[in-house]
Formats: C-alpha cells, structure tokens, sequence
C-alpha cells in the first residue's frame, strides 16, 4: 500500500474542516489525500506523508479560514520539517484570502476579536508581504471569517472546482471568490489577463 500516492493533497488549517471532506467523501470523489495541518486524521497521517512525499507530481492545495493562522498556512507549509520544507511541491491557496472576503461586500459573516488582531501583527515577514496594505489592515483590525461560516456544500464546490482543474490557480491563487446573493451560491472568477 505504501507504494501507492496520491497526485493531490488537500491540507485544512483545522481538523474540522478535514472532518467534513472526509465525511462527505471527498477524497474518494476527487482521487486526493485530505490532512489537517494539526495531523488529523492521527492514525494514517505518518503513512500518508511518506507516500506523498515520494510524489514528484504532488499538488498541495491549502484550504483555510480568513485569519492569520489561516493566512500563514502555506507559509507553514513550506517551512516545517513534518511538512515540505527544502521541497518544490506545487502549493495552491484556495482560500479563504481577505481580498476575497474584502471584495464580497456581503453575505459572509464577519468576526473580530483582540486575540486575532494580536497574532496579525505578528505575522512572518514572507506571509506580510505576500499581502495588500488593505489586507493586512483588515487582518491587524482583528477580523476574520471561518470557513465553517459557509455551507458544507459551498466549501466542497469550491474546493472542487479548485482542483479539478477548472480554474489555473497555479497562476492565480487568489482568483475563486466566494460570493453570498441572498442564499444562492456565485463562483466568479477574477482574470486580468
């Protein structure tokens, strides 16, 4: 079994979210290993990153709420050991960004709080500058949206269309928005050229 690998990896910032793909059968819909960044599932996660990481071909998509942690998560991912440090695996943020959260206006539920405004300002310098003025404003203000403010449904087409190829996220990692109209679900896709 160890000489098989999956060609996708979706890695959660939160073993909930993880939970939730996996109960809906994502990874067996979509031919992908699902992970938290904390380790969940426990009992396969050593096995299923040895067979990963022997997959010059892997993708990594990182699927994570709108807040520093979330933010700093393919950071994370590129810089420790138990992850793919020193490694050239292709790393695709799916989202939540605050330019999306941002650019949405509406629909989306919004949280504050003084703990998340502190661990904004402390953000590696890699992950800062990867962000607009306006988005770390909006971070350092202390807000911030989890995804498990949005519908399992949502999450999952999203992240579906994420990587099924549907969108060339790997030239745009910011470009699937989240969009609430009264109730109904809007994908748009940001392309300036």
């Amino acid at each position: 079994m160890t000489a098989y690998s999956f060609d996708r990896l979706v890695v959660c910032d939160s073993a909930a979210i993880a939970q939730l793909l996996i109960a809906n059968n994502f990874h067996f819909e979509n031919n992908c290993a699902i992970l938290s960044i904390t380790g969940y599932p426990q009992s396969i996660f050593d096995i299923t990153m040895q067979m990963l990481r022997r997959n010059p071909d892997l993708k990594v998509y990182a699927l994570h709420d709108c807040n520093s942690q979330g933010i700093g998560l393919i950071h994370n991912l590129r810089t420790n050991a138990n992850w793919f440090l020193n490694s050239n695996i292709v790393i695709i943020d799916i989202g939540l960004t605050p330019r999306q959260i941002i650019a949405t206006k509406r629909g989306i539920f919004i949280q504050s709080s003084p703990e998340s405004a502190q661990v904004a300002k402390q953000l590696p310098e890699e992950v800062r500058q990867s962000l607009s003025a306006e988005e770390l404003a909006w971070l350092e203000s202390g807000k911030f949206v989890e995804l498990e403010s949005c519908t399992p449904q949502r999450i999952i087409k999203v992240l579906q269309k994420g990587i099924t190829g549907n969108l060339n996220l790997e030239s745009d990692d910011s470009s699937l928005l989240l969009v609430g109209d009264t109730g109904n679900d809007m994908y748009i896709v940001q392309s300036f050229g």
